[in-house]
């Protein structure tokens, strides 16, 4: 059956207010943690005195000067690059844990701080689904950019499955997101085009402090719903009306929260 859009988004906003800590609060210390790293990353990449930028104020011009010691620093000098690759690392690591957070508040699970810190426990698998997910949408975009974009629909969900079942490998949360989405596709597709105003709105500084958690607590909601329909055989349609897959405020059935 298919999900309730406006439902869910509206289930999701909920989650997100009776969340503890405020998860506006968590996605600033994960913001100015990015922006930290972010920082740290380029004057190790980029040191001042090799790449800067160069205005021609005659010309009104804006070019970027990299000086040919600058090749020769990559082999010379690797560690800089080295731990730039850590940063990356961790960085994907905060921002799954800013997904972990929302995935917690989308179950009306205990949130804290640390959750930002969770997906270094799950640090080799997580970098191991990311290589086989990338390996598979580049494959596919070979072939063209539609089939690259319909597969990286179809494997969406595999990085909630790795985090909520440990007992999966990487392989098994591809396959069972492959399973998952199956006729989901076009839904998600469309979910995603209906943030594209909010999306449009992180150009503007700190704004993603308050779009990022709202679209990600909806897509774990999503997720939510999808597995819940699919355990209960899409017996009936996806709203997340009242927020709770599985059963009512007292744990007992409730068809209508799809």
């Amino acid at each position: 059956m298919r999900i309730n859009r406006p439902a869910l988004k509206s289930a999701a906003r909920a989650r997100m207010r009776e969340a503890r800590p405020n998860i506006y609060l968590v996605s600033l210390v994960c913001a100015l943690a990015l922006y930290l790293i972010g920082e740290l990353s380029t004057r190790l990449l980029f040191p001042v005195d090799l790449v800067h930028y160069v205005i021609n104020w005659d010309q009104g011009t804006i070019g970027i000067y990299i000086s040919p010691d600058y090749y020769a620093r990559i082999w010379r000098e690797p560690v800089p690059y080295i731990i730039s690759l850590l940063l990356a690392a961790a960085r994907m690591m905060l921002e799954v844990g800013m997904l972990i957070f929302c995935l917690n508040a989308a179950k009306r699970a205990a949130c804290s701080f640390w959750n930002l810190v969770d997906g270094f426990a799950s640090f080799f698998r997580l970098i191991a689904l990311y290589i086989v997910e990338s390996v598979f949408v580049f494959l596919w975009s070979l072939l063209f950019v539609i089939p690259g974009i319909v597969a990286s629909y179809r494997y969406r969900l595999a990085i909630y499955l790795l985090l909520e079942r440990p007992e999966l490998g990487v392989m098994d949360c591809i396959r069972e997101s492959k399973r998952l989405m199956n006729g989901r596709k076009g839904e998600l597709f469309v979910m995603d085009l209906s943030f594209i105003g909010w999306t449009i709105l992180t150009i503007i500084p700190f704004v993603s402090i308050f779009v990022t958690p709202y679209m990600q607590t909806t897509f774990a909601a999503y997720y939510l719903a999808v597995v819940e329909d699919d355990r209960r055989g899409g017996e009936f349609s996806g709203g997340w009306e009242d927020g709770r897959p599985g059963g009512d405020e007292n744990g007992g059935d409730n068809p209508r929260e799809y």
